[in-house]
């Protein structure tokens, strides 16, 4: 979906939660109609349409529909279950999106004769550490953080001619990423109650055609880019 799509979308969604706001506290609609259309979980839900409507991130607006879902399905279809006999299932979406990452990773790269020393696979769960990356192909890899966080120094390696892509998920936990000052690097990570921050001096525009491609979610987490 084009820019202007997506910017057009999102001042309906400021348009509708404006009026709706501004007649309750007109009393002309019902309060708890504004109670239910703010519910944390219906939040979920409609900040993971909008993902998937507006292409920002298909995989991660999956997984936040599922997660609001889980904590709506009593509610919406009355069954006689609790919200908290399902939670479990948001750790299997998420362990979904992590394989599912990975995999999309591996194949976007589309390298003949793959070498694993080209590639950083690290997962910090509840602890963290520094990694300092040395590779003279580097084509990218998946970092994980989860209650956890990971820095990791790239200054002593030199991208792939294909480029590299690096997929991100934070969840309640946070990357630090040092790159040289001479690589192309382009963002693209979804945060929700989240920041990604590029702290990178860019002296000159590097004249390198390949990139490294920075994708991801992060949610209250976040994810740092220095040189």
């Amino acid at each position: 979906m084009k820019k202007l799509n997506k910017t057009t979308l999102l001042g309906i969604i400021f348009i509708i939660i404006g009026l709706v706001l501004a007649l309750s506290n007109l009393d002309m609609i019902p309060y708890y109609v504004r109670r239910y259309i703010f519910q944390w979980e219906n939040i979920l839900l409609l900040i993971g349409l909008f993902l998937i409507i507006t292409d920002e991130n298909k995989r991660a607006g999956g997984i936040l529909l599922a997660i609001g879902f889980i904590f709506v399905i009593d509610d919406w279809f009355r069954i006689d279950v609790s919200i908290w006999d399902l939670w479990p299932l948001a750790l299997v979406a998420i362990g979904i999106h992590i394989i599912m990452r990975k995999t999309s990773t591996t194949a976007d790269l589309n390298t003949p004769n793959p070498d694993d020393s080209d590639l950083i696979e690290d997962t910090a769960i509840f602890g963290g550490g520094d990694k300092v990356i040395t590779s003279y192909n580097f084509r990218g890899g998946s970092l994980t953080a989860i209650f956890g966080g990971s820095n990791i120094d790239l200054t002593t390696s030199k991208l792939s001619p294909r480029s590299a892509r690096l997929e991100i998920f934070c969840l309640f936990g946070g990357s630090k990423i040092r790159v040289p000052q001479d690589w192309n690097v382009e963002i693209g990570v979804t945060s929700i109650f989240g920041a990604t921050s590029d702290k990178r001096v860019i002296k000159d525009e590097a004249e390198h055609p390949e990139k490294l491609y920075i994708k991801g979610l992060v949610v209250f987490g976040g994810v740092e880019i220095i040189n």
